[in-house]
């Protein structure tokens, strides 16, 4: 069986608001959430390599749980985040090095 981790799917569109919404069991905060998924998109893509298309990311499940974790972690912190002992949360670190080997297999 595939590792569903690491395997592309059918093209997605990344993560939605609403998507956020259900993973962070909250209702409005539409715009804030926008603007994190945006943000989040863009580390991590800037992370690993920015000259490959989002749309490359965005079929990988574990760049759009990347997407989730930093978004959960920036949402909940905001205002906060200058009293840090992390500036990411380890487990996003580590899903954007598996990402980095993906992307790689991927496009070598």
């Amino acid at each position: 069986m595939a590792d569903e981790t690491n395997s592309p799917r059918a093209p997605s569109t990344g993560i939605e608001v609403s998507d956020m919404q259900d993973y962070l069991a909250i209702d409005g905060d539409e715009n804030v959430l926008k603007s994190l998924i945006e943000y989040a998109e863009e580390d991590a893509r800037g992370s690993i390599d920015s000259s490959i298309d989002i749309e490359v990311y965005r079929k990988l499940p574990i760049f759009n749980q990347a997407v989730r974790t930093l978004v959960d972690f920036n949402y909940y912190n905001r205002g906060a985040l200058s009293g840090q002992q992390i500036a990411y949360p380890k487990s996003y670190q580590y899903m954007l090095n598996k990402i980095r080997w993906k992307v790689g297999k991927i496009n070598g």
